[in-house]
């Protein structure tokens, strides 16, 4: 097994902030918006999708 490589953090690690009910409501609804559209989404998938024929060797 080859030895993992993780981040060394060097300093303070920054504070973490929380969220309110109500923030956290408006982070899940402009999320939403953005990638529940189905044009989108179709559009999306087909540019991530490989359309030239392959083969694995």
């Amino acid at each position: 097994m080859e030895k993992l490589k993780l981040p060394i953090i060097k300093g303070r690690v920054p504070p973490t902030k929380s969220l309110s009910m109500d923030d956290y409501l408006r982070f899940v609804n402009l999320h939403l918006k953005y990638t529940s559209d189905k044009k989108t989404k179709k559009k999306r998938q087909k540019n991530i999708s490989v359309n030239v024929p392959f083969t694995m060797k």
